[in-house]
């Protein structure tokens, strides 16, 4: 198969958020609500795809009251002291290079995403899309922010590799019908799904590539 273009997940998969910022964050916001919660609970929201779930069954609290409070809490100036891009991002420059399209697809909301994009740089990708749902792009699973791409792409699903670390960017890739691409970064175990192939660092995306 020859590929044309390889799309990114972003928070996780090409910038790291160290824990400690998640914990603080979380914390905080179920402070609010005179709450509190386990890592193992605050992890489970962090990485999964499920939150609106896990809000309700494990913090025991409405899904809009804990979005609305946790954006309050979640301030792009707090977030951007733990953050730092991934040693292997520069693979991005080698791709371009070879003339790959590279996007970018995160459920991240535009402030956020725009931080992320500052130390990565957005001029590496030929197209961003912030699948978030309150900007009318369907957040992940839904295929809406890959399918967007490849029209802008103008390829085809079996030219496109989507590469994520999370249990949600493996279903987006499905649902898109493109080859899914998970990045092990060492921080939550998906060992139990099945995506077309599993990767330990983005150098690793040669093989595939024929880099």
């Amino acid at each position: 198969m020859t590929y044309k273009c390889v799309i990114f997940d972003l928070d996780g998969t090409l910038v790291h958020t160290r824990p400690e910022y998640r914990y603080d964050v979380l914390g905080k916001t179920l402070e609010k609500f005179g709450k509190s919660s386990s890592k193992n609970e605050i992890d489970r929201f962090w990485f999964e795809g499920n939150r609106d779930k896990i809000i309700r069954e494990c913090f025991g609290l409405g899904i809009d009251d804990f979005w609305e409070t946790f954006r309050e809490c979640d301030a792009v100036e707090s977030r951007k002291k733990f953050i730092e891009a991934y040693d292997d991002v520069d693979f991005i420059h080698k791709l371009r290079k070879k003339n790959f399209k590279t996007g970018i697809v995160t459920g991240a909301p535009q402030e956020i995403m725009s931080m992320n994009l500052e130390i990565i740089g957005s001029e590496n990708f030929d197209t961003i899309i912030s699948a978030y749902g309150l900007n009318g792009i369907e957040p992940k699973p839904s295929p809406d922010g890959i399918e967007r791409c490849l029209a802008t792409f103008r390829l085809k699903n079996s030219e496109a590799v989507y590469v994520g670390n999370a249990d949600e960017d493996v279903g987006t890739a499905r649902n898109a019908r493109v080859f899914s691409v998970l990045i092990n970064r060492r921080e939550y175990d998906f060992s139990h799904l099945k995506p077309d192939l599993v990767i330990n660092s983005l150098y690793e995306l040669g093989s595939l590539l024929s880099l």
